[in-house]
């Protein structure tokens, strides 16, 4: 979104000395991502972007702010290139949070939204957004996280084509589905291609894939990749001419592993980015975010210049963003931090689009929320439904042997095939329209001490419930029906703890610290009911992803990821309500 040229005449005006600046930063010394200088400068502000950089005074007005940066160093306003806004609270909420410590433009994921709306849910959003003080750019996802048979249907390549229209849109991803990418299935490419002049890049998640597969993902159109969780995975796909995101995320905090690859190609600093990824609140209040990835950077040996550039210029560049984003000169945003020092990221005062919108970690700026009635339109995005669950849709078909989902990790599962076990747990993934269920078993989330447990924090955005006793298991289904979406445990006959999401079933209507503290409650309840892994949300959430090792939970029934076949089916769930 360039400037119209009523804009380029302002900060052409004001550049000359001809016209007064809105906003002038006095006295700082700038960090040049462009030359890697540091240097006395003046940054001159007209409307939402810079006019001048240098010595000269000449636009100062008597309407002009002036923001005193002596003995401060001015960066650029920092960029996430990998998000996935709408865990537990909104995108607005979101960038009322992470303002205030320097982050002023994300690349988010549609996911979310596109699986509750479609296009439209996604425009209503991208719109609502677009005059954010946080600049929300937008991947476009091109399928599904689990398997479904109306997959392509819900991904029309028209509908696809008509988002990445939107100003606000630059790539297509992410793309979990490698190995259909590497194998060359048609439907896939085909959306793949839809990443054409001036987009051209397409977010790949390559989690898993052998050195040398990474060539036919390149040649499938692959562009970055965030999933290297080695220094020696991140140069292997360098080397292919994908640009590497380097994460540090509650999931995984891999940074300092990854910058290695750095002592093996110094020069690979000029191509790599540093991402959040989707990190949990609790982690980003305990951390930071874009701020704790350049201080962790910083930590592990990588100079200023080349830790402060994978978080400004790099990012700006690769989505072909640099005329508008990454660094402090004229025409760009004037999206500027001060900090003390550039040993530390976390900034004094935030300037974006050209106003002062936070001090000393408070927020100044306004952000409103999207009209989320006109995002999440239809009855089963909102779970305005009438049908309520009974203890025999959770019941197994009668076997010798099943494909149990043991987790391994907070995310990783391990197939096993036996009959039913002590601690094993009910598992089911029923539509939220309440046509079809999709049982099995579970082990290694939790013990006998969990009832029952619902969520709409699945990845497809369904209703997933586990626990030991199918009635249990319908209460918090109903429990979570009359909620319109949410988190609930119930104990015997009653609810332990709850929490409602009710924009979408996926998010909650208050701030960033109500988020914190009520998923530390849900992660202590559910380690007092045996839950040993790191971060319960992400099992949860995870469950239901197909492009995880080794089995899922997927509409199609319990799914055999490697192999990519059926090995428990759905069913149709009783109409009796």
């Amino acid at each position: 979104m360039g400037p119209t040229v009523q804009e380029r005449r302002k900060l052409t005006a004001v550049a000359r000395g001809a016209a007064p600046a809105d906003l002038y930063v006095r006295g700082g010394t700038l960090l040049n991502v462009y030359t890697g200088e540091l240097h006395p400068a003046n940054v001159a502000v007209a409307g939402e972007r810079i006019a001048y950089v240098g010595a000269r005074e000449d636009m100062l007005g008597a309407r002009t702010e002036v923001l005193d940066a002596a003995g401060r160093v001015l960066v650029p306003g920092y960029i996430d290139p990998h998000v996935h806004v709408g865990h537990l609270v909104s995108p607005a909420a979101f960038a009322r949070y992470v303002l205030p410590l320097g982050t002023t433009t994300v690349v988010a994921d549609t996911l979310h939204f596109w699986e509750l709306g479609g296009l439209a849910a996604f425009r209503a959003l991208a719109d609502a957004l677009a005059g954010a003080p946080l600049k929300f750019y937008w991947m476009i996802r091109p399928h599904g996280q689990a398997r479904r048979t109306d997959e392509w249907r819900r991904f029309r390549v028209r509908d696809l084509d008509r988002a990445l229209a939107h100003p606000w849109a630059v790539a297509i991803g992410e793309v979990t589905r490698w190995p259909e990418a590497w194998g060359g299935e048609r439907a896939l490419l085909q959306r793949l291609a839809l990443a054409r002049p001036p987009l051209r890049r397409v977010e790949g998640h390559t989690a898993g894939a052998a050195a040398e597969r990474v060539a036919s993902l390149a040649a499938a159109g692959f562009t970055s990749d965030h999933e290297p969780i080695t220094g020696v995975e991140a140069l292997e796909r360098a080397r292919q001419g994908i640009a590497v995101m380097l994460r540090e995320s509650s999931l995984r905090p891999d940074l300092a592993g990854l910058l290695d690859a750095l002592k093996a190609a110094p020069g690979l600093a000029s191509r790599l980015m540093l991402t959040c990824d989707g990190s949990m609140p609790a982690y980003v209040r305990a951390h930071g975010f874009v701020d704790h990835l350049i201080r962790t950077a910083l930590a592990h040996g990588v100079g200023p210049v080349d830790a402060y550039r994978m978080a400004t210029l790099n990012p700006a560049s690769y989505y072909g963003l640099d005329a508008d984003l990454g660094g402090i000169a004229p025409g760009r945003y004037a999206d500027l931090l001060l900090l003390d020092d550039l040993a530390e990221p976390r900034p004094a005062a935030v300037v974006a689009r050209g106003r002062l919108v936070a001090r000393d970690g408070r927020l100044l700026a306004r952000v409103p929320e999207p009209p989320w009635r006109r995002v999440f339109t239809s009855a089963r995005a909102r779970l305005d439904v009438r049908w309520r669950a009974r203890a025999a849709d959770f019941a197994l078909p009668r076997r010798a042997r099943y494909p149990v989902i043991r987790l391994v990790s907070a995310v990783i599962s391990r197939l096993e095939a036996r009959p039913r076990a002590a601690g094993d747990l009910h598992a089911a993934l029923v539509d939220r329209a309440g046509r079809w269920v999709a049982p099995g078993l579970v082990a290694g989330f939790a013990d006998e001490r969990l009832d029952g447990l619902a969520t709409t924090t699945s990845t497809d955005f369904n209703i997933l419930a586990l626990g030991r006793r199918p009635e249990a298991m319908a209460r918090a289904v109903n429990r979570l029906l009359a909620l319109r979406g949410g988190i609930v445990l119930v104990d015997g006959d009653a609810v332990a703890w709850e929490r409602a999401l009710p924009l979408g079933g996926i998010m909650a209507r208050g701030a960033w610290e109500d988020a914190v503290a009520w998923e530390e409650e849900l992660a202590a309840a559910l380690r007092a009911r045996g839950h040993a892994h790191h971060d319960p949300l992400f099992s949860l959430f995870f469950l239901s992803a197909d492009f995880l090792p080794a089995a899922r939970l997927s509409p199609r029934g319990v799914w055999d990821v490697k192999r990519g076949r059926v090995l428990l089916p759905s069913r149709p769930r009783a109409a009796r309500t």
